[in-house]
This record gives structure tokens, sequence and C-alpha cells, in this order.
């Protein structure tokens, strides 16, 4: 029998929610095989994440068990499964640049308790995988529960834009202690950035030059607000995931977040792309993807848990930039997706 992969779980939002209760549904379902991009990875299932930790700074969520807080306000998600009753205790986390002032005006209530020792927290834990969910634009923070991993001796997955696994300095200390950095900017098993990936790598390998490039993501859960407030890191992080895969003669890409209350966590994205092709003719393509914006993220998360595991029980930690690209939109090296892919299958086989 696997041995449990034990997380911590840094922001407990409509991402989290979704996780939990993945981890539940896959739980409950061993053999169920839909919905995930790989069944096993290096021998762990799903069923084998156990979540030990949890931090947040809402007082709706802060001092509640964890299957009770990802159903606390401002979450809005559709749900998967009644999440499995947990022992673990929300604990009040660092608040730093985590909530703007417009944030608390529309939808944090910040706790005024005293943060927590993230570092103590994690070790009494048992914690061995970070997952980072704190909100876009939320760079100190994220370094704060960076840090306070490496002390905890845990991996650490950056599924927010902040620049992590892409900064040299912090991928060498995390190798230099024998742990796993994932990063940045988590993709989504069907979202706009890989369509629109697909779509350009395709039109690229048949020849066309790329005329027109646009991108428009709208939803309304509280992350939208907050991208809405502060957009450009993760505008950098989808621009920067498709122009690795364009030349100097096409044209650059255009992505756009639009925050509309009344969508929730459903998120609505139109790509518009026209080129060039044969004798200079346009041809164009137009996709539109409606899809729930936490779930899409999660099948993601639980490949890179999984990952993480596998990566340092192999001592294959040197390759996780190629595992990065296969899981992030902004990781250190970019490659084509059925490069990345490929890659994924051979490391973690």
């Amino acid at each position: 029998m696997a041995k449990k992969i034990k997380v911590a779980i840094v922001g407990v939002g409509n991402c989290a929610k979704s996780f939990y209760e993945g981890v539940s549904f896959y739980s409950d379902n061993p053999q169920e095989k839909i919905g995930l991009m790989h069944f096993k990875i290096g021998g762990y299932s799903v069923s084998d994440i156990e979540v030990v930790a949890a931090f947040d700074i809402d007082e709706r969520k802060v001092g509640k068990p964890l299957h009770e807080a990802i159903n606390a306000e401002p979450n809005h998600t559709i749900k998967i499964t009644d999440p499995h009753p947990s022992k673990v205790i929300v604990k009040r986390g660092p608040t730093y640049d985590s909530v703007t002032e417009e944030a608390r005006e529309y939808y944090i209530h910040e706790s005024n308790l005293k943060p927590v020792d993230v570092a103590k927290e994690l070790k009494e834990s048992g914690a061995e995988v970070v997952i980072n969910y704190l909100p876009t634009g939320s760079d100190q923070a994220a370094s704060v529960y960076a840090e306070a991993a490496l002390e905890a001796g845990c991996s650490f997955i950056n599924c927010m834009p902040a620049h992590l696994a892409r900064d040299p300095k912090w991928q060498k200390r995390f190798i230099k202690k024998g742990l796993v950095l994932i990063g940045d900017d988590i993709k989504s098993q069907l979202g706009a950035t890989i369509v629109n990936r697909v779509c350009l790598e395709l039109l690229k390998s048949r020849g066309f030059l790329i005329t027109h490039s646009d991108q428009t993501n709208i939803g309304g859960n509280a992350d939208f607000l907050n991208l809405h407030l502060r957009p450009h890191s993760k505008e950098e992080s989808k621009k920067a995931s498709l122009n690795s895969i364009l030349s100097k003669d096409d044209a650059v890409p255009v992505a756009r977040l639009v925050y509309a209350k009344k969508n929730f966590d459903h998120k609505r994205t139109s790509i518009y792309i026209t080129g060039e092709m044969f004798g200079g003719i346009s041809a164009s393509v137009h996709a539109l993807i409606d899809d729930e914006d936490s779930p899409n993220s999660a099948g993601i998360v639980v490949d890179a848990v999984r990952a993480a595991r596998v990566l340092k029980e192999t001592g294959k930690i040197e390759h996780t930039p190629e595992i990065s690209a296969y899981l992030m939109k902004a990781p250190s090296v970019q490659l084509p997706e059925a490069d990345a892919y490929e890659k994924f299958q051979k490391i973690l086989k």
C-alpha cells in the first residue's frame, strides 16, 4: 500500500474546495479513471493524497474544520461530492499582500487572530508538499510561505503567478534541501491558455503567419475580482505561455481578464486567432470555452502533488523544470505541449 502524500493548503478558496472534494471523490471511487489525466503517477493514485494542514485569513474559515471551511463564504463553485469529514482545523495564516483594500470591502472578512508560525505548523502536521492557492498579486505572501516550506522541509507547488519557480535562486534553494519547487501559475485541464497554445502550435506547424491573437476570460469568483484589481502578473504569465511558441514576425497575443460577478466560478473564454496561409490568404480560428474554473485547475494539481513526491523519491529533482512545463503556464522552461507531455511521461514513469 502506497504511503500517503501529506499536503498543506495555503488559501482555502474555491480551488481548495474543488481539490479537497476531488480527492474525496476519487478516494471513494478508487477505480474511476474518468476526468484524470493520469490514473497513477509513480504508483500513486489520487486517493493517496491526504490534506494535513490548511491556512487562510478569512474569519469565516479560520478555526473551522477543513470540510466546513471550503463551503464558507465567499466560496461559490460547483460541488463535486460531499467532502470527507476532516480533523484539519484551518489556521490563521499571515496576510502581507494577499488582500487589497478593495478585496476587504467586497469579499474578505479578515480574522483578528494572530497569525500562526507556518513553519512550525507544517512540521507538526507532517506535511511534505505545500500547495499555494494564494490570490494573484500576493507575491510577498507567496515568498513567506515558500520560506516556511523550506524551513519545514516541504516541497512547494506554486499555483499562482508569483515569480518563484522561474527564479534560479529559489530553485537552487529547494534543490539544495532535496525538495521540489513546481510552478508558476497552474494550467487548467481544459483552459484558455492550453487551447490557445494548441491552436497556435497547430497553425505554426502548418506554415501560418499569426496576424492576430486575442483571448478574453470572463469569470465572477473571488479570484477573478482579485485578478480584475491586480491583473498584471496573471496577464504576463498567459502572454509568456503564448509568446513562447511564436516568432518575432507573429502578432503579439492579447490576453484579457474580465470580472462579472453573476458568473461566480463559471468561466467563459473566447479565443480569436487570424493568420495568413498559402499565398498570403487569410484564415481564422474562433473558439468558445465554458467551464467551471476551480475544478478545471484541481485536475492538474492532483498530478502536481504526485509528481512532487515521485521526483523527490526517485532523485530526479533536476527534472522539475520539464515537469513544470507540462503543468504550469509560466515555468522556467517553456516547451511545446506534445514535448512537455512526452517528458512528463518519461520522467515519472
